[in-house]
């Protein structure tokens, strides 16, 4: 082969193998576009089949969203409250009738309308006789009071018979001028006071011609059940007049009760000496009034004073604690204080006698002159006797 066929043969090869080459080159492209192209459309329609099987895939998303719409808005809630309690009818010994479920006191109100004239107070565990219910609110007798009350706070039905059941009390009302309360079921037990015609006192038991009555919360006494009448009656509500009569009354009591009281507990003169008076505000008055009631609030003027010139001696001598409080509550001194029950007094409101001895004491008075302690008479203590407490 001559040189010149050479050259084109070299021309020829190299201009086929360029070609190859090229040719080579976009097959390779070409199939890496395909197999992209083909994983997208793959995965297109991987998407499309799922939509196609599971079109309603959407539906919980949209119904979580509606109810978190509807509870942030207070929709929820609003309804709730609009619906109000049903009063079921109560067919029972007692009637119709529902129970107040308040801590305190519910309004009763002269029409269905939180709106309209306050008439009166249902107070906790009240009964009311049903007359007649308009959805949200129920008309009701309480004693004297009539008028409308709220069924949220209204018990009905079977619940309502069983309060009325925990909730009747037994009561003796006193129809005699005056009688006699004894400590024991017996004519010649000692007394404890007298009851005035018409007083009423919750019945403990009855037996064997004796009515046990609680005097307060720590005192029973007996009465002679031929000069009481025994009735069965229920917590009701009072009307407006009602309740501004008895708060009047109560005031007058409050001052009257505390003259005659301090002038019927008045003993033979008794020998007084001053210890000197104590400064104390209000608080300090009603405290140790308290504490006076829970350990000698039945016995004579006398020894109530001597309970408090007890603390206050007590306070002079700074073993005890640096003002009336922490006298009172030092760790097992008086048992009425650990136990609660002083703090009861206090919040109720002590006697206006016990006041009266607490205010005694504070301004120096003493029947038992530096004694820092008492007892029963009866533990054999030797000491000064007021009452039945001997005084050291």
């Amino acid at each position: 082969m001559n040189q010149k066929n050479r050259r084109y043969m070299h021309t020829f090869v190299c201009a086929s193998a360029g070609i190859l080459l090229t040719m080579f080159l976009q097959c390779v492209l070409v199939r890496q576009v395909y197999a992209q192209v083909g994983v997208n459309a793959g995965a297109s329609k991987i998407t499309a089949s799922s939509e196609q099987k599971v079109p309603a895939k959407d539906v919980p998303t949209k119904i979580e969203v509606s109810a978190a719409e509807t509870i942030s808005s207070g929709k929820i809630a609003e309804t709730q409250q609009e619906t109000a309690p049903e009063i079921k009818a109560t067919d029972s010994k007692w009637g119709n009738i529902v129970v107040t479920k308040v801590k305190d006191s519910l309004n009763v109100r002269s029409e269905a309308s939180e709106e309209s004239e306050l008439v009166g107070k249902l107070y906790r565990d009240n009964i009311g006789e049903v007359l007649e219910t308009n959805g949200e609110w129920t008309k009701v007798k309480s004693g004297n009071l009539t008028g409308w009350a709220k069924n949220e706070f209204l018990i009905s039905g079977d619940e309502a018979t069983k309060m009325a059941d925990s909730v009747v009390k037994t009561v003796a009302t006193v129809k005699t001028e005056t009688l006699r309360v004894r400590k024991e079921a017996s004519e010649e037990a000692g007394i404890y006071g007298l009851l005035a015609l018409g007083d009423e006192e919750d019945v403990v038991k009855e037996e064997n011609g004796w009515v046990l009555i609680q005097l307060d919360e720590d005192t029973v006494g007996y009465v002679s059940s031929e000069y009481v009448d025994i009735t069965s009656v229920f917590p009701s509500g009072e009307t407006v007049e009602e309740i501004e009569k008895r708060e009047k009354a109560e005031e007058e009591l409050k001052v009257l009760a505390a003259k005659e009281e301090v002038k019927a507990s008045r003993t033979a003169p008794t020998a007084k000496t001053n210890n000197g008076a104590i400064a104390g505000d209000v608080n300090d008055v009603q405290l140790l009034a308290a504490l006076i009631q829970c350990e000698a609030g039945y016995e004579i003027y006398e020894g109530q004073v001597a309970i408090g010139t007890v603390v206050l001696n007590r306070l002079r001598t700074g073993r005890y604690g640096n003002n009336i409080y922490s006298v009172i509550y030092a760790k097992g001194q008086f048992g009425p204080a650990g136990s609660g029950k002083v703090a009861n007094v206090y919040a109720q409101g002590p006697k206006a006698i016990c006041i009266q001895a607490a205010q005694e004491a504070l301004a120096g008075s003493s029947l038992v002159g530096t004694a820092t302690h008492f007892r029963s008479v009866n533990s054999g203590y030797p000491g000064i006797v007021i009452g039945n407490h001997v005084f050291w």
